[in-house]
């Protein structure tokens, strides 16, 4: 049988997580103002549950892959390629 994950009570309602990425460093960000960085196993709860990344423009990516290593969570997630318009170039935003 395929292993399932459960909502939790704090899942009720929730359309989708955001984390915001800075333009000047790899770590993902729980606020806009990129003031506080996302834990390990809140990027990859988020991930799993429906994740998107706000990009410092305030693009909006959907993300491709997560994996932890090392109490690490790293996202990747396509950008657009502004150089060839039928290319992307992936990008990643990483835990704390």
């Amino acid at each position: 049988m395929v292993e399932k994950v459960w909502n939790n009570s704090e899942d009720v309602n929730v359309a989708v997580r955001k984390v915001y990425a800075k333009a000047s460093d790899a770590y993902g960000y729980i606020d806009s103002e990129c003031k506080t960085k996302v834990k390990a196993e809140e990027l990859e709860n988020a991930f799993i549950k429906g994740l998107i990344v706000v990009g410092s423009d305030g693009t909006i990516y959907k993300p491709i892959s997560c994996k932890v290593a090392s109490k690490v969570a790293t996202v990747t997630y396509a950008t657009t390629d502004s150089t060839t318009a039928t290319s992307a170039k992936l990008a990643t935003i990483k835990s704390e």
